[in-house]
């Protein structure tokens, strides 16, 4: 599998905005500038097997909801919508420049049940 390189500018994508940790897999190569970002951003580093389901699962996880912004979404129902969540969230960070997590939050779950609706 091919190494993903992790710079300042692409790191929110793996980041639970919730407890505030970024998870990092064995695929990743973070930058210099990555680490003195989250340095920064006083954003903890986590070593985990997989990123993408780490962020996926992190706060959410544990609840019985999935956490895709979806109040009647239950885990069994719902195996898609946080990775369109998370999609959403990196096409508004690197696309157009959003960098508040508050915001992107909020868009990328308001974007989802648009797409989700039109399906």
């Amino acid at each position: 599998m091919k190494k993903k390189l992790i710079e300042a500018g692409n790191l929110d994508s793996f980041i639970c905005p919730d407890c505030h940790t970024f998870f990092a897999d064995c695929n990743m190569i973070l930058t210099p500038g990555a680490k003195d970002e989250l340095s920064k951003r006083k954003i903890k580093l986590a070593r985990v097997e997989d990123a993408a389901a780490a962020v996926a699962g992190c706060c959410n996880g544990a609840a019985d909801n999935v956490g895709c912004g979806n109040s009647d979404c239950t885990k069994e129902a719902c195996n898609g919508c946080e990775e369109l969540v998370m999609g959403i969230a990196v096409l508004l960070k690197e696309e157009y420049g959003i960098t508040d997590l508050a915001q992107l939050k909020e868009m990328s779950f308001k974007l989802a049940d648009a797409v989700k609706g039109n399906i």
